[in-house]
């Protein structure tokens, strides 16, 4: 039982670097989430917000695609790096295993970062083509890319 509820609650990361050269280099963090047990209910039993919450970050979806993100940015070198933030939705099995993903990165932010600061980023967004497929949405994606000197 404890597993499940680990498995449940899990959030898995991923690090691909875009790009890389001697002075710039592009690096994508990507973490998915299922959403919390605070989804908004309408009348006739379905959703008409959903929430996902990461370690230093939140998403919410209405149903019309309507969605805002904020999250805290870390930037952990002494150069600077300019990170945007992003967020996607997918239909998948529990823990956010095999998403089909039906939306792309909605950027919302992009800052600036230097010498190991912290940063919130915050914006919103419409994903019009999501209300579709709302009533499945089960997976978010916080999309963090980074140009610059990143780690």
């Amino acid at each position: 039982m404890k597993y499940i509820v680990l498995l449940l609650f899990i959030i898995f990361v991923s690090t691909v670097v875009l790009a890389d050269s001697a002075n710039e280099k592009v690096v994508m963090k990507r973490y998915s989430a299922i959403p919390s047990n605070t989804i908004n209910w309408g009348s006739g039993g379905l959703p008409q917000k959903l929430e996902f919450k990461f370690d230093n970050a939140s998403i919410w979806l209405r149903q019309n695609g309507d969605m805002g993100l904020e999250a805290e940015v870390k930037h952990g070198w002494l150069m600077c790096g300019t990170y945007e933030i992003a967020a996607r939705f997918g239909v998948g099995q529990p823990a956010c295993t095999n998403v089909s993903w039906i939306s792309q990165p909605s950027y919302v932010s992009s800052h600036k970062q230097c010498n190991n600061a912290w940063m919130v980023h915050s914006g919103y967004a419409s994903v019009p083509a999501i209300s579709d497929d709302f009533e499945n949405v089960s997976c978010a994606q916080l999309v963090i890319k980074c140009t610059g000197k990143c780690q």
